[in-house]
């Protein structure tokens, strides 16, 4: 005389409710472990499932009901929060740019339709604006000859010369100076900075940073050339 197998559920998602069905175990422990969870515990997964998905749908609601309804307005009255002076040192060149980081003073009364998390995006990234820049070749350096150390001396000369005759920052501004890449260049635009050179603005430096891209693994490196 066979034994009849216990009664289960089980809890099928589909995309508007759970529904009950009947399965019969496929095995003897099947039926067993469906036995030992019983009813009640099947339905409170559901219920927790259920709940769990209509909080999602609320969140996914929220988030489009927060979409900015237009582009970012932008005023011309601004005014200069800090300078960055970059100095880009690569293997066979030397670059040395001044950019100003502004601010919009009307940014919060012309965008009130943006979310929380885009206004706080812009003060965190504010946007820069280049107000010069030199390279050896624009000093009459050229192909090998921009790669030497005279070559990123003269460069960074002609930029603080260019930056104190535009009188582009004043006694109490600020100037963050990232440097670039381990040229020659490097050593020399150091050394403008730390000598007479470099006087006018040192006063204003108030960060020196580091950008140089340092690869860990990746892709094999292109085959040096030896003379």
């Amino acid at each position: 005389m066979g034994t009849s197998a216990p009664y289960t559920e089980k809890i099928s998602l589909t995309s508007d409710v759970f529904k009950l069905s009947t399965l019969q175990p496929k095995s003897m422990f099947g039926g067993i472990r469906n036995a030992l969870m019983g009813r009640s515990s099947l339905a409170f997964a559901g219920q927790r499932s259920f709940a769990l998905l209509s909080r999602i749908r609320a969140a996914a609601e929220s988030t489009q009901s927060n979409v900015p309804q237009g582009p970012i307005i932008k005023t011309d009255n601004e005014r200069i929060v800090s300078w960055k002076l970059y100095a880009k040192c690569n293997k066979h060149n030397t670059i040395v740019s001044l950019f100003a980081v502004t601010e919009d003073l009307d940014f919060m009364k012309n965008n009130e339709h943006l979310s929380y998390n885009e206004k706080v995006l812009y003060y965190m990234h504010l946007p820069q604006k280049s107000k010069l820049m030199v390279s050896a070749g624009m000093l009459g350096f050229r192909n090998s000859q921009k790669q030497e150390y005279e070559a990123g001396y003269q460069v960074t000369c002609r930029a603080l010369k260019l930056i104190e005759e535009k009188k582009l920052i004043g006694p109490n501004d600020k100037i963050e100076v990232i440097i670039t890449n381990y040229g020659k260049g490097r050593q020399a635009f150091e050394s403008c900075l730390v000598g007479k050179e470099g006087a006018g603005i040192r006063s204003n430096i108030v960060r020196i940073s580091d950008n140089t891209k340092l690869k860990f693994g990746g892709n094999r490196a292109k085959f040096q050339r030896r003379l």
